[in-house]
């Protein structure tokens, strides 16, 4: 079987998309499969699974995008080509943000009949959307931080955006981009007076912020395969909050799988991952992030339709914990896209994956 891993990207997460791409084109080549890594930025040219597209070193810095959306046909020219030329049986998409993970790749290969793994583009594009996956969490029962859209024309005005924060929640405020991954963009904003810059923050990478109540609690992370709660982990930053530097600087963060949390809050917690992975009609896996409070309260933040997945990130170490290698990892994602493809081709047999 022959297997097309997309990694890299235009996205500001494009080094840790390739950084995820080396691992993963590495297990599935150890599952048994063919496979090739292909980079939609770099055009027309494949690369095996032992050849490294990461740097070293992830960054401490996050870096901005590779590319502005301008008019480039010969970027989707050339994944056709190469899909036509290799003839993968499966696409395994871990292109993270951007155009790779709001449900436009998933779209352009819906269109052209190649299976690949991971939710559909409906189903990304609402996860990317911060502002309307909360609104099907809260729908569906699942807690949320208060918060609210800035407009586009409110962006470049700070006072605006301080008057509704005093008067729905206070401060302190988080502004981070409506869509995107890895708090690129985000901001813990204490006093109006940092507003400005969060919000031109945002502006660098999109049109809109999503502004949300401060909530304080422990970082857990659910991981979610095929409709299964996998062992939390417990994510603790030796400083500060879990940034773009914390989560990519070897030794700045200590995780922690299974979390040593109570085991009704890490059930309902489970629970909620789950519910938000069948909310959104997610597929395959997903990551979904929470804030566990003192008193066993907890929020969902947000779903990730294509989580990192590099030889550290978290759902590999949810994985070992439940005594899986993400070689069999590999797998069981692989057969969910057939199992999805070949569901679609007989339209639905109904069963979940």
């Amino acid at each position: 079987m022959k297997i097309l891993v997309l990694c890299g990207g235009e996205s500001a997460e494009r080094v840790v998309s390739l950084a995820s791409g080396d691992a993963v084109a590495g297990w599935l080549e150890q599952a048994g499969y063919e496979t090739l890594k292909y980079d939609p930025e770099d055009q027309g040219h494949t690369y095996r699974s032992t050849e490294r597209l990461a740097p070293e070193a992830i960054g401490i810095t996050a870096p901005m995008p590779v590319a502005r959306g301008q008019y480039d046909p010969a970027v989707v020219r050339g994944l056709l080509q190469v899909l036509d030329g290799f003839r993968p049986d499966v696409v395994f998409p871990i292109l993270h943000g951007g155009r790779g993970e709001d449900g436009t790749m998933q779209s352009l290969l819906d269109w052209v009949g190649v299976p690949y793994v991971g939710a559909n583009a409906l189903s990304c594009s609402l996860a990317m959307n911060k502002h309307h996956s909360r609104l099907i969490f809260r729908a569906a029962g699942i807690p949320t931080t208060e918060g609210f859209l800035v407009p586009v024309e409110r962006m470049r005005d700070p006072e605006w955006v301080r008057a509704r924060i005093e008067e729905s929640f206070g401060f302190p405020a988080v502004v981070k981009p409506l869509n995107g991954g890895s708090t690129i963009g985000l901001t813990i904003v204490y006093k109006p007076d940092e507003l400005a810059l969060a919000l031109a923050s945002v502006t660098v990478l999109e049109r809109q912020a999503l502004v949300e109540a401060h909530f304080t609690g422990r970082e857990i992370a659910a991981t979610v395969v095929m409709e299964e709660a996998y062992p939390l982990v417990e994510i603790k930053p030796k400083s500060g909050f879990y940034d773009y530097s914390n989560k990519y600087t070897s030794g700045r963060t200590e995780y922690v799988c299974p979390a040593p949390i109570p085991e009704s809050d890490a059930k309902r917690i489970q629970d909620a991952a789950v519910s938000a992975f069948k909310a959104l009609d997610s597929s395959g896996f997903a990551r979904v992030d929470f804030l566990l409070g003192d008193n066993g309260d907890f929020v969902c933040l947000e779903l990730n339709s294509l989580p990192g997945m590099t030889t550290n990130s978290l759902v590999p170490k949810a994985a070992r914990a439940r005594g899986e290698e993400p070689v069999h990892l590999m797998r069981k994602i692989v057969d969910c896209a057939l199992h999805r493809a070949e569901r679609t081709s007989k339209l639905g047999d109904g069963q979940p994956c």
